[in-house]
């Protein structure tokens, strides 16, 4: 039992110093660690839109088959130049101030994993709602269709 626990610490303390690595010091993000667990402070150019899991996993890019089962997506978008969004009622944007836990933190919800980690320029708002917006008359979202 003992190695296992030490077995998941390990694995826990590389996934940390990787994301550190990565988006503290290579992209120059302003990681917050609290907790253990690592968040990213929006703002400056960086929020998150968040959407139900069943819609996100529509949005045509190319993804590894998933172990688990997300119950939200928030998609890293770049708002620089973004003045109070028009957005639709499935999604809504983590801006301003606010915190998006990253990987490998824990949530209520269970661990936080990238389905892609993020490379290169983040994609713009308009951008990702132009991909959402054609699939929401086909996916359940609570009890009814939207």
């Amino acid at each position: 039992m003992e190695d296992t626990a030490a077995c998941t610490a390990t694995r826990y303390a590389n996934e940390l110093h990787a994301t550190v690595e990565d988006l503290a010091i290579g992209r120059r993000w302003p990681l917050v660690l609290a907790d253990g667990n690592v968040h990213l402070p929006t703002g400056r150019g960086i929020a998150g839109l968040v959407v139900d899991a069943r819609l996100a996993a529509q949005v045509p890019v190319e993804l590894p088959a998933l172990a688990l089962t997300p119950v939200l997506w928030a998609f890293l978008v770049d708002v620089i130049g973004v003045h109070a969004p028009v957005l639709p009622p499935y999604a809504r944007l983590v801006t301003g101030g606010r915190y998006l836990p990253l990987p490998p933190s824990v949530t209520a919800d269970g661990p936080v994993r990238w389905v892609r980690r993020p490379g290169g320029a983040l994609p713009r708002l308009s951008s990702v709602l132009d991909l959402l917006r054609p699939l929401t008359p086909t996916v359940r979202i609570g009890r009814g269709t939207r």
